[in-house]
C-alpha cells in the first residue's frame, strides 16, 4: 500500500523537479532514507507529541535545507505520509535508472560468489538485454542459484533440486 502511495507522490516530483535537479534530489531522498533505518530516528517523526515544524525542521536537515523541497516535505507531514520517504527514494532510483537504460539485479546464492564471476554474468546479461546491470548478492539458503531483475520482471534460476526432478523425468520418460 505504501509503495502505491509513494509512486504518486515520487511522479508528482519528477513532473515538478527538472531533469539535472532530479538527480540531486535522488541522492538526497536517498541519504535521508537512510535515516529512517534509526529507531529512535522513526519514533521522533512518529510522534504525535513533536510538532508539525520541528519535524519539518529536522527533515530539512536530512534534506541539506533545501528549500524547493519544503513545500514537498509539508505535504508528506500534513499528509502524516513522512514514512514513505524511503519509498519514494526506491521510486526515484528505479526511475533514473531506467533513464540510463541501466537496471539492479539481485544474486541468490548459498555463498558469496567471486567478483569476476559477478561480472562476468552482469556482461553476459547485459549483452542479451541490451540493459546496463549492476548485480548485487544475497546469501540464501537455498541449494541453488536465482537472478532476480524486479524491473525488468526477470528471474533465472538454477535450483538443484529441480534439476534432479527434470532429469529424472526426462529418465522416465526415455524408458
Amino acid at each position: 500500500m505504501e509503495e502505491i502511495i509513494a509512486k504518486k507522490y515520487a511522479q508528482a516530483l519528477i513532473q515538478y523537479v527538472s531533469g539535472d535537479d532530479l538527480e540531486r534530489v535522488s541522492k538526497l531522498f536517498s541519504q535521508a532514507s537512510q535515516a529512517f533505518s534509526v529507531e529512535k530516528f522513526r519514533d521522533v517523526i512518529q510522534s504525535p507529541y513533536i510538532g508539525r515544524m520541528k519535524k519539518k525542521e529536522l527533515l530539512l536537515s536530512l534534506f541539506d535545507g533545501d528549500e524547493q523541497l519544503g513545500a514537498f516535505l509539508d505535504l508528506l507531514i500534513e499528509n502524516n505520509r513522512v514514512d514513505i520517504i524511503p519509498f519514494i527514494d526506491s521510486v526515484l532510483e528505479r526511475y533514473l535508472r531506467a533513464l540510463q537504460n541501466s537496471y539492479k539485479a539481485v544474486l541468490y546464492a548459498p555463498k558469496n560468489l567471486d567478483s569476476d564471476t559477478i561480472a562476468s554474468i552482469a556482461k553476459s546479461l547485459s549483452a542479451k538485454l541490451g540493459v546496463q546491470l549492476h548485480i548485487e548478492q544475497s546469501a540464501t539458503k537455498v541449494d541453488g542459484i536465482r537472478l532476480v531483475v524486479q524491473d525488468l520482471g526477470i528471474e533465472v534460476s538454477f535450483l538443484k533440486k529441480r534439476f534432479f526432478d527434470d532429469l529424472k523425468a526426462h529418465i522416465l520418460r526415455s524408458i
